[in-house]
């Protein structure tokens, strides 16, 4: 034991804790195991889960009212359960990887069974597993907990007991978590790494990862121990890539409005009422993006699309350019609508791309923008208005609408459309 706590410390090897609800398991222990009580059981259980993802519920009395519900529930049921949990993808690789490196891996979970975890932990050949205690009288379980790991301080005395075993510090602790039953250990650790986790865990962690692939973290805790110039300009190189296939798919689904008109020629009130429930939709796909959950097909595309500052937060803008597009047919006529229509879905962006990519000179009223990115916005919006409109009024509308994007609003794909529909409606 003396040895093994001078050989962690001479190599900086470092204390690695896997939540195991949500991060090694695909799903929720509790939601399965209260679903082999009763379907009652577990819409109780998804209810209560809900009302500790938005505080209002603590863990212990979370524990305490989905396990006394399961109570009388057979051993060999819940080992059933267990038994039939999926993993995420490549858990027993990567925890392998992990250890080969030197590092101590620790199973933690405040919600599946002591026994049960410590189970996991020697499946996947981690250096140990903590979990609740449960009570089993004769083979059934008697609806007690009980345990460090039952209460909402238990992680951090667990960790710091295994920080003693080692002889290390929460300098050399890396937490892999996904709710915030976590937080306290992650505030404390060194690094923190958010894995589909949900929106309060997702505002503070240093890393996150939104994928069903526990290899991921692996980037984050190998570029850890060594941070080289070589891996900060291979970073660096792959973000500005992520961010150039980013913002043409971003744009890909803005020039998709410039079919809204046709549709609209064909059905109004069903274009209109499927703009707003593609609207609807996206907001629930994203609130499960914020909160570790996917939309089918939907959830891929959002996170194909995602730029790098909207991770953590909800991303407004399909919201606001779905607004200008039903605005813009609810408020002008046909020939208007178009003409705006087309100047958010071509020259807003146009102006994005050219003004990330290429813009240099800041605009003094707005230094968020460039010339490039506004001269650009310009020159496509005139083209798209000069489709419909003679060439004063084109130039006109174009200008206007250029002068509107430029200034220092945040939902300029409401106020673009908006701005020059009512100017153009003057005009003509």
């Amino acid at each position: 034991m003396e040895f093994e706590k001078m050989l962690m410390n001479a190599n900086n090897k470092k204390l690695i804790i896997f939540d195991v609800d949500g991060v090694i398991f695909n799903s929720q222990f509790l939601l399965h195991l209260s679903l082999k009580s009763s379907i009652f059981n577990y819409l109780k259980a998804l209810y209560l889960c809900f009302l500790f993802s938005i505080n209002c519920l603590n863990m212990r009395d979370l524990l305490e009212r989905v396990y006394i519900d399961i109570k009388g529930l057979k051993e060999d049921d819940i080992w059933q359960v267990y038994n039939n949990m999926k993993m995420v993808k490549y858990a027993n690789e990567t925890i392998s990887k992990i250890t080969q490196k030197g590092h101590y891996v620790s199973l933690i979970s405040s919600g599946v069974p002591d026994i049960l975890v410590k189970d996991l932990a020697s499946r996947l050949d981690a250096g140990c597993g903590h979990g609740i205690d449960v009570t089993i009288n004769n083979g059934i379980y008697t609806g007690e907990i009980g345990g460090q790991l039952s209460f909402h301080e238990g992680k951090v005395r667990v960790v710091e007991k295994l920080l003693e075993v080692h002889n290390t510090t929460w300098d050399d602790v890396v937490v892999v978590g996904d709710d915030r039953n976590n937080l306290d250990i992650m505030e404390l650790a060194k690094v923190s790494i958010g894995f589909n986790s949900y929106y309060p865990v997702r505002k503070k962690v240093k890393y996150l990862i939104d994928s069903n692939d526990l290899r991921d973290v692996l980037e984050y805790v190998f570029n850890e121990d060594e941070i080289t110039f070589d891996k900060l300009s291979l970073g660096f190189k792959h973000e500005i890539a992520l961010s150039w296939s980013q913002e043409f798919r971003r744009k890909g689904i803005h020039a998709c409005s410039l079919l809204v008109p046709i549709f609209s020629g064909v059905n109004y009130v069903l274009t209109l009422i499927m703009l707003i429930a593609m609207t609807v939709l996206y907001s629930a796909s994203e609130w499960a993006r914020l909160n570790g959950f996917r939309f089918p097909v939907l959830s891929f595309i959002t996170k194909q699309c995602v730029r790098s500052s909207e991770r953590r937060r909800f991303a407004f803008a399909p919201i606001t350019l779905a607004s200008g597009v039903v605005l813009s047919l609810l408020f002008f006529s046909p020939i208007v609508a178009s003409v705006t229509i087309a100047i958010l879905a071509c020259a807003d962006s146009m102006a994005t791309i050219v003004g990330k990519f290429y813009g240099t000179v800041r605009i003094p009223y707005n230094p968020k923008k460039s010339i490039e990115g506004t001269v650009a916005f310009f020159i496509t919006a005139f083209i798209c208005a000069f489709i419909y409109l003679p060439l004063k009024t084109a130039l006109i509308v174009s200008l206007v609408s250029c002068i509107i994007e430029s200034l220092p609003v945040e939902f300029d794909n409401i106020t673009v459309p908006l701005g020059a529909g009512m100017v153009l409606g003057l005009l003509i």
